[in-house]
């Protein structure tokens, strides 16, 4: 799969992770969502500056 692909499947993935968020509203599942919204952010800013 492209390193474009896989970012956009990430934010997808995000987005939809928000909405499901936005429903729940627990505090316990936002902070677990911070932390994986800071671990997407850094793998794909590496896939984005080990691209050519």
């Amino acid at each position: 799969m492209k390193n474009s692909k896989v970012i956009g499947l990430l934010l997808l993935t995000l987005a939809i992770f928000t909405i499901v968020g936005m429903v729940i509203n627990n505090s316990v599942y936002w902070s677990i969502y911070n932390y994986a919204t800071i671990i997407f952010s850094l793998l794909g800013g590496f896939v984005l500056l080990k691209q050519k």
